[in-house]
């Protein structure tokens, strides 16, 4: 099926017109309401001289509004480029020089950094929805009559999306219209969504696993969607499940860390309509993961994906074996294979680099052809994690191939001494990266930080880690911090730690 973003809004917007589309903050809007809007500004974005193929930013929280706006440029022909509200001044200068937005779309809650960049034309919401239902804010948003159509085909860029990566600066990472609706479809298929589901959305909306999770997916289907400003405060969160009645829920394994040491009445549980939860962004420590399931009668599914790949690439099934520290199945429609470093595809069982092919798959790095022809090799997208596959298929994520530590000639895997630190108690967030060692190569060194209340030596932890992991595999240095630095997703920054 070739749609377009908007062509898929319109679709939606034409079989469930009436049906609510989002929830914010008491306010709802139709699908009819929401494919008008959009169109209306993508007629702004017209009279402003946005055409086919280029590219319009965007510095929203979590909104109504940023939806609007999403699907405003898609209609237009050009590509979102979503920003992350965390970033400063010369990250957001540096990205909108690269993609060559001369539109930002904001808000006047960043003012204080938009007023810095140059060269650039701001369109500000106003920060009020009545004036941007209305089209009284101009000359902001949704004061135009539309365009023709829904904007570029399905095969041009609908979203570039820029990476942290390990090193050097962001990439853009360019994802076509048929990125994100594949994938799209395939999480409906995976996840067995109907258009009844209610989606809870938390996480930041410029993050493409919950804008394409929590908003995408359920605009193709005409599910609702309930839209927070933030996690915080996370009482909130906890009555939009209750008050809202969500039924599908993705968060962040810290989310699901805090959730799950939490006991609420059986009785409240059953009667809730929540049916699934999702976490993804980061790895879900086995421990949380068992206390969830000894606490919840709510499944939770681990998956996995990357920008590159629209970002899901597998998830453990709603129906099926759910196996702890595994990201599950590959998504319909999606393969992957293990390969050895002189790229062999190795046998089940045997540790090698995640490599994906599907629909889903970037076009490419935007203004980076020697990265993109080292990621994609012949429609493959080599991700640069390790893992392994199963004798069932279920993918085993052992870590980032440039995260792995070599110490005298044995291959060391961060990840699994962290899984290990994870189960003392006093551990609310651990990390672990290989440091420079004169006699071995590489050592292991941890990055610590504990729940309130405890305390616990370098010494105490390693006597509990010797117990659980070979003595070769131990941090040979603890360090405890307040709390480890991360991104808005919760995914701890190791480059950050390294430094």
């Amino acid at each position: 099926m070739s749609l377009t973003l908007g062509g898929q809004l319109e679709l939606t917007a034409e079989k469930y017109p009436s049906r609510t589309a989002l929830s914010f903050e008491g306010r709802k809007i139709s699908y009819r309401e929401l494919n008008a809007l959009s169109a209306a500004f993508a007629g702004s974005l017209a009279a402003l001289g946005v055409r086919e193929g280029g590219a319009v930013a965007i510095l929203l929280n979590n909104s109504p509004e940023f939806a609007v706006a999403y699907f405003g440029i898609v209609k237009a022909g050009a590509a979102a480029v979503p920003l992350n509200t965390f970033l400063t001044v010369p990250e957001i200068q540096y990205i909108l020089s690269d993609c060559g937005a001369r539109i930002l779309v904001t808000s006047p809650d960043f003012g204080e950094r938009t007023d810095a960049l140059t060269g650039i034309e701001i369109i500000s919401t106003g920060g009020a929805f009545e004036e941007m239902a209305s089209g009284r804010n101009k000359p902001h948003l949704c004061n135009n009559p539309s365009p023709s159509g829904s904007g570029a085909g399905a095969e041009g860029i609908a979203a570039i999306l820029y990476t942290s990566g390990t090193t050097g600066k962001p990439k853009g990472v360019m994802l076509t219209h048929e990125n994100l609706l594949s994938n799209a479809r395939s999480c409906v298929e995976m996840f067995k969504v109907t258009r009844k589901d209610r989606f809870l959305l938390f996480l930041p909306m410029f993050h493409a696993f919950s804008f394409m999770v929590c908003l995408l997916l359920p605009v193709t289907i005409g599910a609702s969607v309930i839209i927070l400003r933030s996690v915080k405060p996370f009482s909130n969160v906890i009555k939009a499940v209750v008050f809202g009645r969500a039924s599908f829920f993705i968060a962040i394994p810290p989310v699901y860390n805090l959730l799950s040491m939490k006991r609420f009445p059986r009785l409240i549980l059953r009667l809730l309509p929540l049916r699934i939860c999702v976490s993804g962004a980061a790895p879900l420590s086995r421990d949380t993961l068992a206390r969830w399931e000894k606490n919840y009668p709510i499944p939770l599914l681990e998956g996995y994906g990357l920008t590159e790949a629209a970002p899901v690439v597998s998830c453990n099934p709603l129906d099926g074996a759910r196996k702890p520290g595994s990201v599950g199945l590959p998504l319909p429609g999606v393969e992957t294979r293990i390969l050895s470093e002189d790229g062999a595809e190795l046998p089940r069982g045997q540790v090698g680099e995640i490599i994906v092919r599907g629909p889903n798959v970037m076009k490419g790095y935007l203004n980076a052809p020697e990265a993109t022809a080292e990621t994609l090799k012949d429609r493959w997208l080599h991700t640069g994690d390790l893992g392994y596959v199963d004798e069932d298929g279920y993918i085993f994520i052992v870590d980032r191939k440039k995260d792995l530590i070599i110490s005298h000639g044995m291959n060391i895997y961060p990840r699994e001494i962290e899984e290990a630190l994870y189960m003392h108690p006093a551990v609310r967030q651990a990390a672990v990266i290989g440091v420079a060692d004169e006699g071995r190569g590489e050592v292991p060194k941890a990055f610590v930080s504990l729940h309130e209340g405890y305390d616990l030596t370098e010494k105490e932890l390693k006597t509990f880690l010797k117990e659980r992991i070979a003595s070769y595999k131990l941090p040979r240095h603890v360090v405890f911090m307040e709390g480890l630095p991360s991104n808005a997703t919760g995914k701890i920054l190791k480059k950050e730690l390294r430094k």
